[in-house]
């Protein structure tokens, strides 16, 4: 169990599979309906406590709120981030292999996916504005990992090594903007096998298009 530090002594005193219930309670509540029409009556009742108890763990909705995106990037920075040990230089490969440890990761924590990517939907994003810089100080290590000491012969000899690399960040950084949006429309449910199962064949697709228009002897 990821602890959050500053304040929350007394929900950090509960036995941890109580905490685990109210904090996959609250998840998938924020998740599926963002902050404001998130209720909390509904995640008492999920997590099997009273509605006092929940106010007098976390002392407001903003406050559990806040709670849960300090407890997400926490999760990201120390338990799924330590898992990113790219060695290969095919950069295209350490695409893959990310989208592999997702993969395995959604397993057991689909809802610290779900709420962490919900960040960025509108009913969600005025919320977690305070959180932005320790966000960004998380993509810049993901990015850190994935462009270091990349394998430029693995492109076509008739392209540009780093400017290749550029290329291709712009049509990932596109593709993740669609899964963004379609996320948002209800069109991928993260929590969904089947939905994840169309999207994960959809990705390994576009991964292999990638290869086939900048890479060597394909």
């Amino acid at each position: 169990m990821v602890k959050v530090s500053g304040g929350f002594d007394a929900f950090h005193s509960l036995a941890p599979e109580r905490q685990k219930r109210i904090i996959e309670a609250a998840l998938k509540e924020f998740a599926d309906k963002g902050f404001k029409k998130a209720s909390t009556n509904t995640i008492a009742a999920e997590a099997q406590v009273g509605k006092g108890m929940l106010f007098y763990y976390f002392g407001s909705k903003e406050e559990l709120f806040d709670f849960l995106c300090e407890y997400t990037i926490a999760f990201h920075r120390d338990k799924y981030l330590p898992l990113l040990d790219i060695s290969t230089g095919d950069f295209l490969e350490r695409y893959v292999k990310i989208a592999e440890i997702k993969r395995e990761v959604l397993k057991e924590y689909h809802l610290h996916i779900a709420f962490f990517e919900s960040f960025y939907k509108p009913a969600n994003s005025e919320y977690f504005e305070k959180f932005q810089d320790e966000i960004s100080e998380l993509k810049d290590k993901l990015i850190g990992r994935i462009y270091e000491k990349i394998d430029y012969s693995l492109f076509r000899q008739d392209l540009d090594g780093p400017k290749t690399v550029e290329y291709i960040r712009w049509l990932f950084d596109s593709y993740q903007n669609d899964i963004a949006r379609r996320v948002q429309n209800g069109e991928v449910v993260i929590s969904d096998n089947e939905s994840m199962e169309q999207e994960w064949k959809r990705y390994y697709g576009f991964l292999d298009d990638i290869r086939k228009l900048f890479y060597k002897g394909l």
